[in-house]
């Protein structure tokens, strides 16, 4: 074979480059941002975005900015906390304690010309502040300070613990993420259905330190050649290999990872070379977009390709080396197995498929509609519990049957792998059903838990008890409703966790908003506000609390409403009915008479809007409050 054999092949290997790509866009997209975000490679996929954002170095002082408008990041640019880290490390404390707390007033002081962007209230904001001052690092650095007396000495453990920390995050992490990565690219090549779970693959196989063993050596070897002349360059491309041969065997030695890639790479460096060049329009191109094409296309495009050509050096070596086999164990991350093997190696599987199958209770007309799209059930308590085990077993048995149908890669035919049965035991499903009865105990737990946590919540930040909501008794309606209105609208999303996320913040902060702004504009008063906290909108919602539903909504989803419902399982239904008719009578006189005489004691209303909210929309602070009272 020519040395460019592998080169002149370049348009059909960027052909299925982009064949893979179009098959597995969002998630190989998904892969490769977080990439880039740890800074590993592929970094320049966000090139052009200071300049995009308008962010600048911190050697230029907020002084010099000030007149820049126009720019949702202009509030926060030049408060680096560089000058901070350098005191730390010089064994200034005090100083960078002074730097971190003016570069903190000034940052809260300058994030109050935008409501949107504020920094001064919740506990992200605090987040933001706590990073952007460097006020975190002095606290670490003062903490320190406290058990070594001696700043010096405080300054020496800081640098040290910092390094450490900093070493076990890209070790453990960010350099083994790599090659993780490699191995998605190279089961996309493959099979249609790739999760992004199989990232923690060498976890699986129980290889990740081992794996992360084998990066680092090749990263310290590689570090050390650029000190050479040319050296960097010849071994980038020498050790160029080992991140896919780490992804397809993650128990190799580093030693034989290095010498299996230089052999693998030897004659193909140029090759590689001219293969990158080939490609260097994308990156162009990505700097003219400020990266957006990076992200979307040209970074996940090019790994793609690099993959094809990875498989080609592979194909090229095994047959001038066939010995080479016993390194390259993973046969099936490069080619489909017969049907027959796999469903003698999954026939544990097709046995308990088979039996569902047969006993497979099936769903009719409105009663199918209403499980199937809103998790509600109509009928038998007997039926229901079959129905629901059947559909958590089935969805058990799904990833099984992707990988016995071939379109997943079959982990049981992985030599490492290290469980290789089928746990026949029923486990606790979350896809369930709930009865009408069980849905309305369902809003009454979630409006009394979501109470509890807002009175809580009230008392650790003022130190007073007040009975939270526009009601009387110890529930607030829209935790009832949104935990509701997810169950039943989001259903259907409950197998894909991520969509479920989402799509839990969406309809929850429609509720929050619409019933924020129906409150004050009803009563004209407001039961809470976010105004000062980062990201938050009219001071009606805010990404924090945003971010507090998605995360609540999931835990109500797939662990609280389950287990409750699995709990009233036990009890019998009419006296479920009992319970709820009780509770609707003392809620529903709660409602009726609170719509005349809301609750309006101390710490239950965070403030009034401005006279003229009702016409224009906007929301005032309470300065404007009390001034419009006097």
């Amino acid at each position: 074979m020519g040395k460019d054999t592998i080169f002149s092949q370049r348009r059909e290997l960027k052909r299925r480059g982009l064949a893979v790509y179009r098959s597995h866009i969002f998630i190989l997209m998904f892969l490769t941002l977080v990439l880039a975000l740890f800074g590993r490679e592929y970094n320049y996929t966000t090139l052009g975005w200071g300049e995009l954002t308008g962010v600048e170095s911190s050697s230029k002082g907020a002084e010099d900015q000030e007149d820049v408008p126009g720019n949702i990041l202009e509030l926060y640019r030049g408060y680096q906390a560089d000058d901070v880290y350098e005191d730390l490390a010089s064994g200034k404390l005090g100083e960078a304690a002074r730097k971190s707390a003016g570069i903190l007033n000034e940052l809260i002081e300058n994030s109050k010309k935008s409501k949107t962007l504020s920094l001064t209230n919740g506990l992200l904001a605090q987040g933001v502040n706590a990073v952007l001052s460097g006020e975190l690092a002095v606290r670490f650095a003062m903490a320190i300070r406290k058990i070594t007396v001696s700043d010096r000495d405080a300054s020496v453990l800081f640098i040290l613990l910092s390094f450490l920390a900093y070493a076990g995050f890209f070790i453990l992490l960010i350099n083994v993420y790599s090659a993780a990565v490699r191995r998605e690219f190279l089961e996309a090549r493959i099979y249609k259905k790739v999760h992004f779970l199989d990232i923690i693959h060498f976890i699986s196989v129980r290889k990740w330190f081992h794996a992360s063993w084998v990066m680092f050596v090749k990263y310290v070897f590689q570090f050390l050649w650029t000190f050479t002349i040319v050296g960097g360059i010849i071994k980038r491309y020498s050790y160029w290999a080992v991140p896919y041969i780490v992804a397809e065997n993650p128990g190799i030695s580093a030693g034989d990872a290095i010498s299996l890639s230089r052999e693998m790479m030897n004659g193909h460096k140029w090759e590689l070379f001219k293969f990158e060049l080939s490609l260097i329009g994308w990156i162009l191109l990505g700097i003219v977009t400020f990266g957006v094409s990076e992200m979307v296309f040209g970074t996940p495009y090019r790994m793609a390709c690099y993959s094809e050509f990875y498989v080609k050096v592979r194909e090229m070596l095994l047959e001038s080396n066939p010995e080479a086999e016993q390194v390259f164990n993973d046969r099936y991350l490069y080619e489909h197995a017969d049907k027959i093997l796999l469903y003698e190696t999954y026939f544990d599987v097709v046995d308990e498929i088979t039996v569902l199958h047969e006993n497979r209770i099936e769903l009719k007309g409105a009663k199918k509609t209403a499980a199937e799209w809103f998790g509600v059930w109509i009928g038998s308590s007997r039926e229901k519990r079959e129905y629901d085990n059947q559909e958590g077993r089935t969805f058990a048995l799904e990833a099984y049957r992707r990988c016995m149908d071939g379109l997943s890669y079959p982990n049981w035919l992985n030599p490492l792998w290290p469980n290789k049965k089928l746990n026949r035991n029923s486990t606790f499903s979350f896809l369930r059903n709930y009865t009408i009865w069980t849905l309305f105990l369902l809003f009454m737990l979630f409006s009394i838990v979501g109470w509890s946590w807002e009175v809580a919540y009230h008392f650790m930040g003022t130190g007073q008890f007040a009975n939270r909501g526009t009601l009387h008794g110890p529930w607030l309606p829209i935790y009832g409703g949104g935990g509701i209105i997810v169950l039943l609208l989001c259903s259907k999303l409950r197998k894909t966790p991520i969509l479920e996320f989402f799509m839990s913040i969406a309809l929850c902060g429609t509720l929050e908003y619409t019933s924020a702004w129906y409150l004050e504009t009803h009563f004209h008063k407001r039961w809470w506000s976010y105004d000062g906290y980062f990201l938050n909108l009219h001071g009606r919602i805010c990404a924090e609390g945003l971010l507090v539903f998605g995360v609540g909504c999931m835990i109500v989803v797939y662990l609280m409403a389950p287990l409750f419902d699995f709990l009233l399982s036990k009890i019998r239904q009419g006296i479920l009915i009992g319970i709820c008719i009780a509770l609707a009578a003392v809620f529903g006189f709660d409602v009726a008479y609170s719509q005349r005489h809301p609750n309006m004691v101390e710490g239950a209303v965070e403030a009034d809007p401005e006279p003229s909210f009702a016409e224009s929309g906007q929301v005032s602070g309470p300065e404007s409050v009390e001034s419009a009272a006097g």
